[in-house]
């Protein structure tokens, strides 16, 4: 059974697609597993990033991106999300077709190939098909497959929605209360519309925003954020997107990766962060409380991460008491020129995070990160042109000091001198060959005072 429900979604995508899809998330393992979805159960999750919502618990069991081999590398076309109750598994599973091989086909006919493939997998483990045929989901045309084994059943449900397919498997032990409770469950699917997912997300953004940080009194320093970061003029905001070059990354396109507000004085006041998908992550504000430069970060939990994990104190271990009005504190120095020679950070505890030490000498920058016990937990070595722009990078191990990865980087400038446009090639063999590729490129927008 848990077989069986865990590779029913990907099984009959390579049936109908004829290659093999990559599966990437996370499984959350319970020996007591909640119980059964009931007919009373007012629970429903909802995927913005999905579009979807059904009568299931919030928290899920797993989740894993549906990707494709394609020439230009892997292409992510959709996700899958399941749920492990007492006698009954759950999948709903989605992928845009237009991401696919099978791009050009109707969704009819994709839909069958889809319930045709669920129908060949229980013949080949001797399952009886009780029914195969059309469905309507809320309006939307779809498919149906109820398949019977000696102890459980299977019903596997696919329903198109424009560029869209969803399939929605649920794996049961033959109990009546189960599959009555199974059969709300399916029926209970919806798709968002654009302008319900568009509202949650605002929602989201919106519950997730700290409230602004004083601004003043400033601690006073040499340098502003601005000037540490490398950026000239009065820049008031900075745009960041990132796309992938070298077919790696999980998910393709154009995507923002961070928004940060900058005040008159040059020091950040806001920054909104993207995940890997581009929806927004994390939003930070950024100010002073008791003379020190602070940061408060409130995060967006979405459907497609995991749990978050909780750190346990040792027994007998007082535990640590946090300043609810921040998250971070940060100390700096600098050296004779005014560079950023060290960046330490401090939790709302008071206890030390890490601490980031930059050495110069010549064109090259060493930056070394320390973890909260004073270990050396991350090295890089960086290459300046002679404006101070990173034109090579280099990360070691820590624990032998080889290196792990070597980048170089090209740029493209505004009319103040900040580059709006970083390619990066990452140090390689390809075709026999050793040499530098291509990975990835960011853009900058960025607007002035």
């Amino acid at each position: 059974m848990k077989h069986l429900a865990r590779n029913s979604f990907l099984f009959s995508l390579i049936l109908c697609c004829s290659i093999l899809p990559y599966a990437q998330g996370f499984q959350v393992e319970s020996k007591n597993p909640p119980a059964s979805v009931t007919s009373k159960s007012a629970e429903a999750f909802t995927s913005l990033e999905g579009r979807f919502t059904i009568a299931l618990p919030q928290q899920i069991s797993g989740f894993s991106g549906v990707s494709f081999d394609t020439p230009k590398g892997k292409v992510t076309a959709g996700d899958s999300y399941s749920w492990r109750l007492a006698g009954a598994q759950y999948e709903v599973g989605y992928m845009d077709k237009s991401k696919t091989p099978k791009a050009s086909a109707d969704s009819k006919e994709l839909m069958r190939a889809i319930s045709g493939g669920v129908v060949a997998q229980a013949a080949a483990k001797e399952g009886k098909v009780l029914n195969n045929g059309e469905v309507s989901a809320s309006g939307l045309p779809g498919r149906e497959v109820r398949v019977e084994f000696p102890r459980m059943y299977v019903i596997s449900r696919v329903v198109a929605a424009g560029d869209r397919i969803y399939q929605i498997t649920a794996v049961l032990k033959k109990d009546p209360q189960i599959l009555d409770a199974a059969n709300k469950v399916l029926d209970s699917f919806r798709v968002l519309s654009t302008a319900e997912v568009e509202a949650a997300m605002r929602k989201n953004v919106a519950e997730a925003t700290p409230d602004l940080l004083p601004q003043e009194p400033v601690a006073r320093r040499p340098k502003s954020d601005a000037e540490d970061e490398g950026l000239k003029g009065g820049v008031k905001t900075v745009f960041t997107e990132s796309e992938d070059l070298s077919g790696t990354w999980s998910a393709q396109g154009r995507k923002p990766s961070s928004m940060e507000y900058y005040n008159e004085q040059g020091n950040l006041t806001k920054r909104e962060s993207y995940d890997y998908k581009g929806n927004p992550s994390d939003i930070t504000v950024y100010g002073y409380l008791d003379g020190e430069r602070v940061s408060l970060t409130k995060s967006i939990q979405r459907e497609y991460n995991p749990p978050p994990m909780m750190a346990a104190s040792a027994p007998g271990e007082a535990k640590p008491k946090y300043d609810p009005r921040y998250s971070y504190k940060f100390k700096f120095k600098y050296d004779e020129s005014g560079r950023l020679v060290e960046k330490a950070w401090y939790m709302s505890s008071g206890e030390p995070w890490l601490r980031y030490v930059s050495n110069y000498k010549g064109n090259q920058k060493w930056e070394l990160v320390y973890s909260a016990n004073g270990s050396l937990n991350q090295k890089y070595l960086y290459t300046l042109d002679d404006k101070g722009n990173e034109i090579e990078e280099v990360i070691y191990e820590i624990k032998d000091d080889s290196v792990r990865s070597r980048y170089s980087y090209s740029y493209a400038f505004d009319a103040k001198g900040n580059w709006t446009k970083r390619v990066s090639s990452k140090w390689g063999i390809k075709d026999g060959k050793e040499g530098y590729q291509p990975y990835s490129v960011y853009y900058r927008t960025i607007t002035y005072h």
